[in-house]
This record gives C-alpha cells, structure tokens and sequence, in this order.
C-alpha cells in the first residue's frame, strides 16, 4: 500500500459506511425471512458492541453465503480494519469485490478505494482469493443452483401419475399450477441477472462460461417448453 495514513482514513470511511448500510433484500433466493432477519441484527449487535468474533461468525458462515452483499461487505471491512480476526486487507479486497458484484455504487466506490492502494503483486494475490470467494458463494454460482431447483419444479410437471400419486400419499408436496408459473418467473429473472453477471466478470474462465452458457440455453428452452404445454 501507498501510506498508512491513507489506509486509516479509507478504514474510517468504511466504518462509517457500514453503520448505515442496509442490509436487507440482499438474498437471491428472495426477501428475508424472519429467521435471517434476527440473525442480521443480533450480527450487527453484537458488532455494536464489540463482540467481534460472534458478528463475524454470523456474516460471514451464515449470511455471506447466501449472496447477502452486506454481510459480505462486512466481512471485508472486519478483515481490513482488524476486528474479530487478523488485519488482512487483500483478503478484505476480495470479499469487497464479492459485495459489489451487483454495482450498488457505495460497494463499488469503497472496493475501487482500496484497490488502488494495492501494488501488481497485492492485485494479483487479490484476485486469485476473488476468484475462490467467488467460486464458492458468488453470486453466478448461487445463481445457477437456484435456476437448476426451479428447472426440477418444471420437471414435475412430466412426472409419472403413479410417482405423483404415491408422492401425495407420502405427504409430499404435490406442485400446481401456480407453483409452476411462479418458477418460470424466477427463471427468467435469473436469467437475466446471470447474463448481466457473466457480462461484467472480468474473472470468468473460458470453461465457465461454456458451462454457464449452457445451464442458461437448458433453462431457455425448459421455460419455452412450459409456455407451450399450458
């Protein structure tokens, strides 16, 4: 990094940041339940408090992997500024990177700001722990099984009536119509977002994009499928 000073003022721009950052409708998987929220705020609590170690828990194992994109800027800003972990702030980068996958414009400009602090050898190591984080729990992964559950829900639909049948008397759920309908909504949601994903991933392997561009061409096609059976 350039100076300390300028680390210490872009840390107490973070800080200040992350007291007034809101944190819900972050979930691909849709809105926060009640159980999510009560762990976002007993996560901010307990940061409140200084009780560092347990907000940390909750971010980044039980929110972050959701694609909550502010438990994952606070992970980053915990890394960074020391708290509740070792001061790393390359790692602190890439979970930086991580929340601000969707441009929202203050996880953008915060990201960039530390970024331009990092010499080429601290950029390069930044982007190889982007890349795992992204791997792991970004949001084209997240994404992708998301699309892949709902493509099961369409399927039921060719079900065998004797699996359907012994299903329901199992006590399973036995889909409907609108339950069919409301995944070729989400689909085609996710669709979308996937491509504007793939369109700013700098990061993206040739093979990746093969295989992500198929789930999307597999999707497509079970979505148009569905239109034309109703």
């Amino acid at each position: 990094m350039k100076t300390s000073s300028l680390r210490f003022a872009l840390i107490a721009m973070l800080l200040a940041i992350s007291m007034v950052a809101v944190s819900q409708g972050n979930f691909l998987g849709g809105e926060a339940n009640r159980k999510l929220l009560r762990l976002q705020e007993k996560a901010d609590s307990d940061f409140s408090k200084g009780d560092y170690g347990s907000a940390l828990e909750i971010y980044q194992q039980e929110l972050a992997p959701l694609g909550d994109k502010y438990s994952q800027y606070m992970v980053g800003y915990m890394h960074l500024a020391g708290k509740g972990i070792q001061e790393d702030a390359i790692l602190a980068s890439a979970w930086y990177r991580l929340a601000a996958q969707r441009e929202n414009e203050q996880y953008v400009r915060i990201c960039d700001g530390l970024l331009a602090l990092f010499n080429d050898e601290q950029l390069s190591r930044s982007d190889q722990l982007y890349v795992d984080l992204r791997q792991d729990i970004g949001d084209l992964t997240l994404v992708n099984k998301l699309i892949q559950d709902d493509m099961k829900v369409l399927r039921r639909r060719n079900a065998p009536e004797i699996l359907v049948q012994l299903e329901f008397e199992l006590g399973k759920h036995r889909f409907k119509r609108e339950d069919f309908d409301a995944a070729v909504i989400r689909i085609e949601s996710r669709i979308e977002l996937m491509g504007r994903q793939m369109a700013l991933e700098k990061t993206l392997e040739e093979v990746e994009k093969e295989e992500l561009t198929k789930l999307l061409d597999e999707a497509e096609k079970e979505v148009d499928d569905y239109k034309v059976s109703r």
